[in-house]
């Protein structure tokens, strides 16, 4: 694994945290930008970011508002964070097109991002692409609204109990979904602003429009029911079924999940895609969703 080193650029909203792995020599691969999840930060991708360092540039930024990036004055859309994001990278890879991984959240930002810029963007890995009907939309938005703390920490303990619902998979220890939960709350009073401006963004008109390469991983997590119908929405896309890969995933399984994505971004044709895309998941990809599909994308007592 290459070694993963913390960086700061200048950016329209202050200065952006990066952890930045590289190899010691140019490989002629494009970079690779890793776009984290709203509210987390980019160390959900420092162990991925390692693997894929050793033959290409790999930088995960803290998203502005997260992390130790600053954040934006007011409340921002999906756009914004794409453009901010893009101007970061700008920085850091001034030449040539570089490949772009969402996650979440991060896959709406990587979905506008190559809309803005496409021919800075070679290709696309989305980690969840969910389309939501509109009544999951008003749902979703009212669950991942603004709130307010309460003296007893109720508030927190709420936000906790969630996260150990879709976290805590099989192999995961719950001092490992704890480690992980500090990163759920560097967005302070405005974490939610990610979520607001992802339920507002139109990810299935602008998947249409694309005609980057997308590979979409529909992982075990709280949106695999949403990202099903993304499969057959553009000739550009494939789909890869990996119930085994929830949240953590990333960390957990960061050799397998190089493995797959190396080789997909290294393909150099339609039919080199189409092998990989024919090629056996890892098995850590296979094994059983966590929670079960029946538990639905909120934690017990939730909508």
């Amino acid at each position: 694994m290459t070694a993963v080193r913390r960086h700061y650029v200048d950016g329209r909203f202050g200065q952006v945290h990066a952890r930045i792995a590289q190899p010691v020599r140019a490989c002629g691969k494009r970079p690779l930008l890793f776009i984290h999840m709203s509210p987390m930060t980019g160390r959900i991708f420092k162990a991925l970011a390692g693997e894929m360092g050793g033959d290409r540039l790999s930088v995960a930024f803290d998203t502005p508002g997260y992390g130790q990036s600053d954040a934006p004055d007011t409340q921002p859309t999906i756009e914004t964070y794409a453009t901010a994001l893009g101007e970061a990278m700008d920085a850091l890879a001034a030449d040539g097109p570089f490949d772009v991984l969402g996650y979440h959240t991060g896959s709406l930002t990587a979905t506008a991002l190559a809309a803005q810029s496409p021919a800075r963007v070679g290709r696309l890995v989305l980690i969840g692409a969910p389309l939501f009907t509109p009544q999951e939309r008003a749902t979703f938005k009212a669950y991942y609204g603004p709130t307010s703390p309460s003296a007893d920490g109720e508030h927190l303990a709420r936000r906790w109990r969630g996260f150990v619902h879709h976290y805590q998979r099989p192999g995961m220890s719950l001092e490992e979904v704890a480690e992980l939960f500090e990163d759920a709350t560097t967005g302070g009073a405005n974490a939610w602003w990610g979520h607001a401006a992802a339920f507002d963004y139109d990810l299935g008109a602008a998947l249409k429009a694309l005609a980057h390469p997308t590979l979409i991983l529909k992982t075990g997590d709280d949106l695999a029911r949403q990202t099903e119908p993304a499969r057959h929405l553009s000739p550009h896309i494939d789909m890869l079924d990996a119930p085994g890969w929830g949240h953590g995933f990333a960390t957990a399984h960061a050799q397998d999940v190089a493995a797959v994505l190396r080789d997909w971004l290294d393909a150099e044709s339609l039919e080199a895609r189409a092998a990989v895309m024919d090629a056996p998941a890892p098995a850590s990809a296979l094994g059983p969703m966590w929670p079960p599909p029946e538990a639905g994308s909120f934690a017990p007592g939730c909508p």
